[in-house]
């Protein structure tokens, strides 16, 4: 069984039915622990009280320590863009804080707790796993948890960051749930703590119907209302001709005045409501991307309401990060004024006729600093500006975040970016701390797999399909890991230079679709073996190669037919680099 250790405990037997009180100089911790029924997991339930005659401020509270703990230990980061991947030795520090600083980067995309990574210790944050163990917690609404392991000593501790929550003497706070799983594959313990999530939250979300087109990634900031049209006109025609069934436009980044300013279109665009009409009368649904925290020092936002952002203790408007060539600023969720901004900006966009929101870079909506409300925490703020955005958007409006922090965005999105944004080039060798890359948008999509249908839709993010310096392999392996992964489909291209070997692409990918995937981690970040079952069409068995290395003698496992109930015509695969391998067979459901 897993061992496991709490302060002046020396080693605990993991199991149901425990309950133990830790003394911590004016805290008093309590621990619960109990079986969940039908599963491998224990879930551990932590209290904490002021046992002092005083008010306390609490911060970081080391919780738990596992023991005995091997390699490889897979790291989640809070945010969309950042890895969840394997390490087989405890993850350097040192280059992401140099960069950052030479750059004059923030650190608070890639941590809430900055001062974590200035420590020396990469923190897995929301859960933490290795191929015997799963730790993690089953909701996040007012502390941030993380877990640091340490290879020296095998052991992995779990922390709950509470930001100088105020306790009154004898008040208590119950920490969020945290789930112990130590029994199943890891994929099997992914799937069920996903499970768990998914029932804890009462996690509901929107269909996304067919394939859909975002200007992104061929114009980027370049995009014009002209563009626009042109694309919208050429995918009706496809849709019609090719009987593709396109249906979604999202307008992204380029249309706006200023970052913030989002209800002022630029000089190339009319106002939303003839962008939205431009897109619906061709029978698309309007898509249009937000950034809704985020506020550019040179934006009407920022400059006429100075008091609604989020504050360095000097009360000074704190950075949450740089963009654009300017530094960008955090909506205060907290302040009244700021909110029924947020809310009368979601209506605004709604009533001009667009039914999908893009809303991105929302980790600035949870960074600390100080807030109108100072006795609320940076994920409470967020959660509660995320409530006001789920409520004014409306039920029938499909929401995809973005640059997110992903446990406590659970129940307010329908679909989730689960990795880096993609690029129309492979860009395989950069530092890995979400810089645009296809090869690692797409790692994230294979690791991150197991969110998808349980915590939300999941966005691999876009199928480039024109003839740009992506390879042709490496369109390829992009655009049938979307497909046999089952995620979110749009493609993002001038749809004047996709040509017929675009859509047959496109069309492959389509066939793949609708299948429940399963991806067989095996701490290799670059090469996967993924699954699927009860497709539309066919069930798959595939395996994926990003790396730059061939792989030979690849055997086909038992558990892959298991799953997939393909009978494979061979017994092992040779991968070339950068490449994909797909057996199908008849889907019969």
């Amino acid at each position: 069984m897993l061992k496991i250790r709490v302060e002046s405990i020396k080693e605990l037997i993991l199991a149901g039915g425990r309950e133990f009180k830790i003394e911590k100089e004016d805290l008093s911790v309590d621990y619960a622990f109990s079986s969940l029924p039908d599963s491998s997991a224990v879930l551990v339930q932590v209290t904490i009280r002021n046992v002092s005659d005083t008010p306390l401020r609490v911060g970081k509270v080391d919780l738990i320590e596992i023991q005995d703990v091997s390699e490889p230990v897979y790291y989640n980061n809070w945010q969309s863009w950042f890895p969840f991947k394997a390490y087989w030795e405890q993850p350097l520090v040192e280059p992401l804080v140099q960069f950052a600083d030479s750059q004059g980067i923030s650190l608070l995309a890639a941590t809430p707790v900055p001062e974590v990574l200035r420590e020396g210790f990469r923190p897995s944050d929301y859960f933490i796993a290795t191929d015997e163990l799963l730790v993690g917690f089953v909701s996040n609404e007012f502390s941030h948890q993380y877990f640091l392991w340490n290879d020296e000593s095998s052991s992995i501790k779990g922390v709950a960051d509470l930001f100088g929550t105020r306790l009154l003497p004898g008040e208590s706070i119950e920490l969020e749930t945290m789930a112990i799983y130590g029994s199943n594959t890891l994929w099997e313990m992914l799937e069920e703590y996903a499970d768990l999530i998914n029932k804890k939250n009462s996690v509901e979300f929107r269909e996304f119907e067919g394939i859909g087109w975002c200007s992104w990634y061929h114009y980027f900031t370049e995009i014009t209302f002209e563009e626009l049209s042109k694309n919208v006109r050429l995918l009706a025609e496809i849709r019609e001709r090719e009987k593709i069934d396109y249906r979604l436009v999202q307008l992204d980044d380029g249309y706006q005045e200023d970052i913030g300013d989002w209800l002022q279109t630029n000089s190339k665009f009319p106002e939303l409501k003839e962008i939205a009409s431009e897109i619906k009368r061709e029978g698309f649904m309007a898509g249009l991307w937000i950034a809704p925290f985020s506020a550019s020092e040179t934006s009407r936002l920022f400059n006429e309401h100075r008091n609604w952002f989020v504050r360095n203790d000097d009360e000074s408007p704190k950075v949450a990060y740089r963009n654009w060539g300017k530094r960008i600023f955090a909506l205060d969720s907290t302040n009244p004024e700021a909110l029924t901004y947020l809310k009368n900006l979601i209506k605004s966009i709604r009533d001009s006729g667009f039914d999908y929101l893009k809303i991105d870079f929302l980790f600035a909506g949870a960074i600390p600093g100080r807030r109108f409300d100072e006795s609320v925490s940076p994920v409470e703020a967020y959660r509660t500006g995320m409530q006001m955005i789920r409520d004014a958007a409306g039920e029938d409006c499909f929401i995809l975040g973005c640059g997110a922090p992903l446990l406590p965005s659970v129940g307010f999105v329908d679909g989730m970016r689960i990795g880096s944004d993609t690029a129309p080039h492979w860009n395989g060798e950069p530092m890995d701390i979400g810089i645009p890359s296809a090869r690692f948008c797409l790692r994230n999509a294979y690791t991150r797999s197991f969110m998808h249908r349980r915590l939300w839709l999941n966005d691999p993010d876009t199928i480039i399909l024109r003839d740009c310096d992506l390879t042709e392999d490496e369109k390829r392996i992009f655009a049938l890991s979307v497909g046999l992964l089952d995620g979110m489909m749009l493609n993002s291209d001038d749809m004047a230079r996709v040509d017929k070997n675009g859509i047959e692409l496109l069309r492959e990918a389509i066939s793949l679709r609708g299948g429940e995937p399963r991806v067989f981690l095996d701490g290799m970040n670059g090469v996967f073996a993924a699954c699927t079952r009860k497709a539309s069409q066919s069930n798959v068995i595939s395996f994926v190669n990003l790396t730059d290395t061939p792989r030979h003698s690849i055997k086909l496992k038992e558990m892959y037919r298991d799953w997939s109930g393909v009978v494979p015509s061979v017994d092992e695969v040779e991968l070339p680099c950068r490449s994909i391998w797909i057996q199908k067979r008849r889907s019969t459901t």
